[in-house]
């Protein structure tokens, strides 16, 4: 609940400050996820605009790292995102300052878990993943070249894992069993950062 507050609130504030000003945004964007310390991940992500600022080539990079429990309690994951992409923008440079696009990104995900036996043996998982996949969204540039971006997309994705991780996954809760497991097939990708135009 505390996430969708905040997020309406960032959504309200950035309504209102960017009624001010029409800007034209500048080549370069770098964004950080401001939800993403709730998931123990840190997902930063940069772009470069090129041909009349028409089309973009971006990439995002997110690290995952938490610990909780002790003793066979005990469960600990790790890992990274990278995701490419390549951005068709709608709308005229000149003009706007909240665009739409239309975009496709490739993927590579890594992450291991670890719990612990009875005898404080460490048990890893580890699974590999790559996809594919389509994104739809807009991006607002506000005054003092601040960057608001918000994107939904299908997506395919195929994991390979060890039997050990999902093992691990059962062991870590409810919480985790809701959201470790990685699974192949077709996956829905929701993005949104807040950034700085430079």
């Amino acid at each position: 609940m505390k996430s969708y507050l905040l997020l309406f609130f960032l959504i309200l504030f950035f309504n209102v400050f960017s009624q001010k000003n029409i800007l034209c945004h500048k080549k370069n964007v770098i964004k950080i996820n401001p939800l993403g310390g709730i998931a123990s991940a840190i997902p930063m992500s940069l772009e470069r605009f090129f041909y009349k600022n028409n089309f973009s080539i971006g990439g995002n990079y997110t690290y995952l790292y938490n610990e909780t429990g002790t003793g066979q309690s005990t469960y600990n994951t790790n890992g990274f995102v990278i995701m490419p992409q390549i951005r068709h923008y709608f709308y005229k440079d000149t003009a706007t300052r909240v665009t739409l696009f239309f975009g496709s990104y490739y993927t590579y995900e890594e992450f291991y878990n670890t719990t612990l036996d009875r005898y404080s043996n460490k048990i890893i998982g580890q699974v590999i993943g790559q996809g594919y996949g389509f994104m739809f969204g807009t991006q607002w540039f506000l005054k003092n070249n601040f960057v608001f971006d918000f994107y939904v997309g299908p997506g395919y994705t195929e994991y390979i894992k060890n039997n050990n991780y999902d093992n691990n996954v059962a062991k870590g809760g409810f919480l985790v069993s809701f959201t470790g497991p990685k699974n192949t097939g077709t996956k829905v990708k929701l993005g949104f950062s807040i950034g700085y135009s430079f």
